[in-house]
């Protein structure tokens, strides 16, 4: 059965099966003639009912040869959200590069180790109350690490392969003395490595990720006082 729509787009859509992409709308309305037939949707071999942001359910249809999914039923499907930006006319699946992402946040650690009650690793997460000061600046969301006696603290990180990097700004704790290096690795691999000093500024670096599976950060001195991770940002 054919119906013929107003506009081209009554949601946000992918083109799918014949391009086996995304299929891009010229701005404007347009008339068209949609082919409806009743098209069922797996994924995995598991049937879906594609649904809108208000939960009304979006039939899909072909036009000259593609099949046209709802873009939302189908990201959610795979466990990925899905983000509109009007100003821009953009459509993301999964990560929003222009949106913050916290690692605490979106990635908390699975395992923590402290050297011992004095020497812990805290974590700091958005939705806490509890912060920390770095030149007296206060971070809300981030690490303190401590090591002692050149035995590691450390924190592991399930990435699951979605990241490219880390920013983050780096530094003492204020009232420490004798804070501790820091160690980045991924998947077994040390990808940055640096020495804080006491009285150091706290310093922006960037840390590579490679879209690696797994993150430890781990201390690497002897420093018996806390060393600051603050605003882990993932992208």
């Amino acid at each position: 059965m054919k119906k013929r729509l107003q506009e081209l787009i009554a949601g946000i859509l992918l083109g799918t099966l014949s391009t086996g992409g995304i299929a891009f709308a010229k701005t404007g309305t347009e008339i068209i003639e949609a082919v409806y037939q009743n098209l069922k949707i797996y994924i995995d071999g598991v049937q879906i009912e594609p649904k809108d942001a208000n939960g009304n359910t979006v039939e899909p249809f072909i036009y000259n040869g593609t099949t046209y999914l709802p873009v939302r039923a189908v990201g959610e499907a795979f466990g990925k959200t899905v983000s509109y930006d009007g100003n821009t006319k953009s459509v993301y699946v999964g990560i929003n590069p222009n949106e913050v992402q916290y690692l605490l946040d979106v990635c908390p650690p699975y395992a923590t180790k402290d050297y011992n009650w004095a020497h812990p690793c805290v974590v700091y997460t958005s939705d806490n109350t509890e912060s920390f000061y770095m030149a007296g600046v206060k971070y809300s969301n981030g690490l303190t690490m401590a090591g002692c006696h050149s035995d590691e603290t450390y924190a592991l990180f399930n990435l699951d392969g979605k990241y490219e990097s880390l920013e983050l700004m780096i530094g003492p704790v204020d009232g420490n003395e004798d804070p501790s290096g820091i160690a980045f690795i991924v998947d077994g691999k040390i990808v940055a490595e640096y020495t804080v000093e006491e009285g150091d500024y706290p310093e922006k670096i960037k840390v590579p990720l490679n879209y690696g599976l797994q993150l430890k950060i781990v201390t690497t001195s002897e420093g018996r006082y806390s060393t600051g991770l603050g605003n882990i940002v993932v992208k």
